[in-house]
């Protein structure tokens, strides 16, 4: 497409939008979620409901110190993007929602997480959250995790270890790099390969997408946050 000097486009061949593609909703879920107010962590009043929400570090960890100097506090790059489900997948989704308070208590459950080990401070994190139905909670989730790479996706920060496991299942990323969580293994090998992927996503997160359907959707979702 050209512009001339007002702006306005010499050469345009206008496509269909489909509001219902894949792209498009995931787009205005993300938007909505990435506009909601920061909380902190746990948020100060419980709400009912299932739903997607984000995490956000502004602390001094030397882990961290690209990405938090890459955001500058402008709370643009979560450090985490979860979910929260209202129902079994095996009972399908309800029409009318959950009144529990599904996503309360996982964002509650992240907080007593981070409090139980000895690197992190509680006070440093803030986070967003958004009541969905269980419809739309996992392409929410999985954009977000998409367009943004958060750093602690894929480092066992959410998993729930139990059993025999507990003491003796091999070492996750994010325990060996903040040992504390009762019942956790951690190790050293595993806090060296946790910085590692750290700094190799917030340098992505610097470089442009490749893909261009992603860039597309970042440009797009970060327009106005």
């Amino acid at each position: 497409m050209l512009c001339n000097n007002r702006g306005m486009a010499d050469s345009f061949a206008p496509t269909e939008f489909d509001p219902l593609s894949v792209e498009n909703v995931g787009v205005t879920l993300a938007v909505e979620l990435l506009e909601q107010p920061l909380l902190a962590m746990p948020p100060p009043t419980p709400f009912a409901g299932a739903g997607v929400y984000a995490l956000y570090y502004s602390g001094d960890h030397t882990a961290y110190s690209s990405l938090v100097s890459l955001d500058g506090r402008r709370f643009k790059y979560p450090i985490y993007i979860g979910k929260a489900a209202g129902e079994s997948s095996k009972q399908g989704f309800s029409p009318s929602g959950t009144r529990a308070r599904k996503l309360y208590d996982r964002i509650a459950e992240h907080s007593r997480s981070i409090a139980a080990v000895n690197n992190l401070s509680l006070s440093d994190f803030q986070c967003r959250a958004l009541v969905l139905n269980d419809a739309y909670i996992t392409l929410a989730e999985s954009v977000m995790i998409r367009v943004f790479r958060p750093v602690w996706n894929g480092m066992s920060f959410g998993s729930k270890v139990v059993g025999k496991n507990r003491m003796t299942g091999t070492p996750g990323l994010w325990d060996s790099l903040h040992p504390g969580r009762g019942g956790r293994p951690a190790g050293t090998e595993g806090a060296v390969k946790a910085e590692e992927l750290i700094r190799q996503r917030t340098t992505d997160l610097a470089s442009d997408y490749a893909d261009p359907t992603l860039r597309r959707m970042y440009e797009r979702i970060t327009k106005f946050v």
